[in-house]
């Protein structure tokens, strides 16, 4: 990953005196962002430690309480030995982004402390204040002992204001409510990223650069505090950093997706040499597309795909057969249900679930009654496949179940297989998440995948934290509640603001969902940032004939629309209700905007276009008739427009908008 410094100022102070913006006041260190408009506060009190962030217009977090918590707690209290300070000012280019260059600005505290027991440990803190948030981690500097810390869990505490109020779920596909409810009321568990509304602004909690440690939640303690829960304990060496505790600030909710990057600040730049394969794109998916794994329907599918502005292609379970080996038990239990299936000769041997090979015939899902019509049919010639798909500019991906089956089979010659297949990449599915293990084993999948050229779109529970800079071979996430789910439509518009905060969210959307409107769909290529956006479903809506054929000029952005950005604007925002963003590549802007359960009319200002250009508007909008049978069909519309222009924007219920706004030469 390139990295361009600019303007890189470097200030170290190995003393208690600290320039302007961090002075001491009875043991209380304070330092600002370098915009001067958040305060950090650090305090020790009682030999104990806490910290506080202030705004301009108010506080946001209130006097909490951090530190370890050990197997051997640190005794005594603490003494400070030393502190530093240090303010960066640079600028990065990433392979791929919202951004084509992310600023790299903050001042940050350093405290080294000792602890007064007989022990004598140390233990440093470091504060990074931004203009955009917050963020604070733990060091064990190397010493005296410095082999097998165990860490029980953390002491990192987020105490808010009175007023505060949030939006908590306590599982990764769980569906967000849009009414807040008090931090009184959140119960154990509540997942990161965890955004709170405040009466000056917003906050979001979320966690980075999670590398050898277990993952974390939030519990309720005190009055209006929330504090960090660990996954299992954590045993490292010194010297070992912990993740950062994240506190991302906004003053409205779409200052919030703007200011993302943090996260990606908070991590290191990457150590691969080569980059140059990494390439990212619209993804389209065989599961929901109604072509299963025959090879002359994929073979169309490549086609539709090719046509259409898609750069991937990715196959989901089966291909190999069942995602995990069944026992000799789960066989004769899916003789109970299924007998007729239980006769075809051909299916058994897809139970093996050896990802090094391909299935043939029939291959069933499950061995309980909830399956017991789920199945797919496999006649493909994977090699045939790849090669055509290549002749087309089409990548290939496959997908393999990584809570069980990838990890019994060597990581290393598996992957050698499928770089010599010639794939583009694997969607790992049931990837286990939490505990220190699963960090570590996922964090090498990402690194073996980059060492055979493999991109990956991890499914099911984990949640970005941000390793995408690092390794950007992973190129996008599930970890949150797609379109799989079936979720209601304020999924949609509450997503952006809390799960989406926190890394790119592959929500898999259809081109084509009876209850949402066509322009609704497709905004999602814009309102969700995904490098590799998986569309699931719809591809037969729209080749189909008479009512289901329901693809219509708005064909035309999905062709055009891409999946890296140079700049992001959100546009309009409100949590829970409507979104619109604006994302430019190159000279041209691309504009998507959802509704929730209500209609959302506006005037849009296009006051961020160049001044004195002239752009030609291609506009998508929902139709006037609303609602037929369940779709809402687009209306096109061109306009010419510039900086000056306002456009009308009327959504509906489960509504939407997109517009593609072309210089005019």
């Amino acid at each position: 990953m390139m990295c361009f410094k600019k303007n890189r100022l470097l200030i170290v102070v190995a003393t208690l005196l600290f320039y302007s913006s961090c002075q001491v006041e009875n043991k209380n260190l304070r330092i600002n962002s370098p915009d001067g408009k958040i305060e950090l506060v650090f305090a020790m009190q009682s030999d104990s430690l806490f910290y506080s962030v202030n705004r301009e217009m108010g506080q946001l977090i209130k006097h909490s309480s951090i530190g370890l918590d050990l197997r051997k707690p640190f005794e005594g209290g603490w003494r400070i030995v030393a502190s530093s300070t240090e303010s960066i000012d640079e600028w990065w280019t990433p392979v791929y982004g919202e951004y084509s260059k992310i600023h790299d600005q903050y001042n940050s505290l350093k405290v080294q402390l000792e602890e007064k027991g007989e022990l004598n440990r140390r233990l440093d803190v470091i504060f990074r204040v931004y203009n955009e948030g917050v963020a604070f981690r733990y060091l064990i500097p190397e010493q005296k002992d410095s082999i097998g810390w165990q860490i029980n869990n953390e002491l990192s505490t987020f105490c808010f204001p009175s007023e505060a109020k949030a939006f908590p779920i306590y599982r990764t596909e769980q569906t967000y409510s849009n009414q807040a409810v008090d931090i009184n009321r959140i119960d154990s568990g509540a997942l990161f990223p965890l955004t709170v509304k405040l009466s000056n602004g917003f906050v979001s909690l979320l966690e980075a650069h999670v590398e050898n440690y277990p993952r974390a939640y939030l519990d309720k303690t005190l009055e209006k505090q929330l504090v960090t829960k660990l996954y299992g304990d954590a045993i490292v060496d010194a010297p070992y950093a912990t993740p950062w505790r994240v506190i991302l600030i906004a003053e409205n909710e779409g200052q919030l997706i703007e200011n993302e990057s943090l996260i990606l600040n908070l991590n290191p730049p990457s150590p691969l040499e080569d980059i140059s394969w990494i390439k990212v794109g619209k993804t389209i998916s065989n599961a929901g597309n109604n072509v299963g794994l025959n090879g002359d329907k994929l073979k169309k599918l490549v086609d539709f795909a090719s046509q259409n502005g898609f750069k991937y292609l990715q196959l989901d379970w089966g291909w190999y057969g069942t995602e995990v080996k069944w026992s000799d038990e789960q066989i004769q239990n899916f003789r109970k249900i299924m007998p007729e299936e239980f006769k075809k000769s051909d299916w058994k041997a897809n139970t093996e679930a050896n990802p090094f090979t391909v299935a043939k015939g029939y291959v069933p899902y499950g061995w309980t009654d909830r399956w017991k019509n789920a199945y797919t049919e496999v006649n493909l010639d994977i090699h045939e496949l790849v090669t055509y798909a290549k002749g087309k500019d089409i990548g290939v991906s496959l997908y393999v179940e990584a809570g069980h089956t990838l990890r019994l089979h060597n990581m290393d010659s598996l992957f050698l297989q499928y770089e010599d297949w010639g794939l583009a990449g694997l969607k790992p599915g049931f990837v286990k998440y939490g505990t220190q293990e699963n960090t570590r084993w996922t964090r090498n999948m990402v690194k073996k995948a980059a060492e055979h050229h493999l991109l990956l779109c991890i499914h099911d529970a984990r949640i970005p934290d941000g390793t995408t800079r690092t390794y950007p071979n992973l190129v996008i996430n599930e970890g949150g509640g797609g379109q799989e789910g079936n979720h209601p439509v304020v999924q949609d518009v509450m997503l952006p603001f809390t799960r989406c905060l926190a890394g790119p969210f592959d929500y898999t959307p259809s081109l084509y969902t009876k209850g949402r409107s066509n322009t609704h769909m497709l905004a999602f290529l814009v309102t969700y940032y995904g490098p590799a956006q998986t569309v699931r479903g719809g591809y037969p809506a729209w080749n189909g004939a008479g009512k289901q054929g329901r693809g219509g000029e708005e064909l035309e952005f999905l062709k055009k629309v891409p999946t890296t950005w140079d700049d992001t604007k959100v546009i309009q925002a409100k949590i829970g209700h409507h979104l619109i963003t604006a994302r430019r590549k190159g000279d041209t802007w691309f504009i998507g905007g959802i509704t929730g359960h209500e209609a959302f009319e506006s005037e849009l200002s296009l006051s961020f276009l160049e001044p004195g250009i002239n752009y030609q508007a291609t506009i998508f909008k929902d139709g006037p008739d609303g609602y037929q049978e369940g779709f809402c069909m687009a209306e096109k519309e061109m306009l010419t427009v510039n900086s000056k222009t306002n456009i009308p924007v009327r959504m509906v219920q489960a509504g939407g908008f997109i517009a593609i706004l072309e210089p005019i030469n």
